[in-house]
């Protein structure tokens, strides 16, 4: 029966720590560095989950800030809606002349988004800005939390990648400096193993 060795589990000979006389600098080197691929995942899961939460906050201040100089009115069209095109949703829509009154006794007229076939006359709704003009319309919390999702997804690819491409360059070195090691030993033992020490000059002559 074979006694078990105490501390010579799984991640101890990943890691290169399990002690064995062909445990190789490079063979501890080769376990370090996959332990660290194998943990750059949930890294970058926590770094992607920092930035999407950064991008939440900043992105939710700006908008907040954005929403305080938004004003939504009541505007009337002036003419028919026409140049109908599909939006995303498959919603369609169409441009018309409208006028409205922001601030008091400020009138402004411009050509509006309005849904398809709304009448001459038609009371569509406007955001506007502080001096009345025609604006966008404040930024939703959901557009505002699928921005923050994006923007973490796209930083854990990223991040995930770039760590397993240097890891991969790391275990390139790794064996390269290994195979040269292994080169120069072989090439002080094959004389010994092979006996062409131990034969003298001129053995093999006739």
């Amino acid at each position: 029966m074979f006694e078990a060795r105490p501390g010579n589990g799984p991640l101890r000979r990943l890691l290169g720590r399990r002690s064995s006389d062909l445990r190789r600098t490079a063979d501890r080197a080769r376990g370090h560095w996959l332990v660290a691929l194998a943990l750059s995942p949930l890294i970058a899961v926590l770094c992607a989950i920092a930035i999407g939460v950064a991008v939440w906050h900043t992105e939710t201040h700006a908008a907040h800030v954005v929403a305080l100089h938004r004003h939504r009115v009541s505007a009337t069209t002036l003419g028919e809606a026409h140049s109908t095109f599909p939006r995303f949703n498959s919603t369609r829509t169409a441009t018309a002349r409208a006028t409205w009154t922001y601030p008091a006794s400020h009138r402004h007229t411009a050509t509006v988004r309005v849904a398809a076939g709304t009448p001459v006359g038609g009371t569509v709704g406007v955001w506007v800005d502080d001096a009345g003009r025609e604006a966008h319309a404040p930024r939703s919390d959901g557009e505002l939390a699928s921005n923050a999702v994006g923007t973490g997804a796209v930083a854990f690819g990223v991040l995930t990648l770039s760590a397993a491409g240097a890891v991969g360059l790391r275990l390139r070195r790794v064996e390269a400096r290994s195979l040269a090691e292994w080169d120069r030993e072989w090439q002080l033992v094959e004389p010994r193993w092979s006996g062409r020490m131990r034969r003298e000059p001129g053995a093999d002559d006739g």
